[in-house]
């Protein structure tokens, strides 16, 4: 026994043509970042802010550097005109106590 075709089944059965898929190029990623001008006003306060504390920190020690200066002085003059020569015991001893307390804790 044979069949004979009798002919097509319809074009919703024929096989669809497959188109082929096209490429896109790769985009870079970009970020965008926004900030306020209020922001930018903060951070320039805070900067401000932390130059005035290191002005101030440096008049404030200012004072101080000015006394050691002055200490510096009173001890070169001392020690040209020779009174470091000649120390009395109390002296040494103070100096060294002090001496071994900083290297022994």
């Amino acid at each position: 026994m044979t069949i004979d075709k009798i002919g097509g089944l319809g074009p919703q059965y024929e096989p669809r043509k497959s188109n082929p898929v096209k490429k896109s190029e790769p985009t870079e990623a970009k970020d965008n970042i926004f900030i306020s001008d209020v922001a930018r006003q903060k951070a320039t306060e805070v900067k401000l802010q932390a130059e005035i504390k290191g002005i101030v920190g440096n008049l404030k020690s200012g004072g101080d550097d000015q006394e050691r200066i002055e200490k510096l002085k009173e001890v070169k003059a001392k020690l040209k005109n020779g009174d470091y020569d000649n120390l009395s015991q109390e002296v040494l001893n103070k100096i060294a106590d002090n001496i071994s307390e900083t290297l022994l804790g």
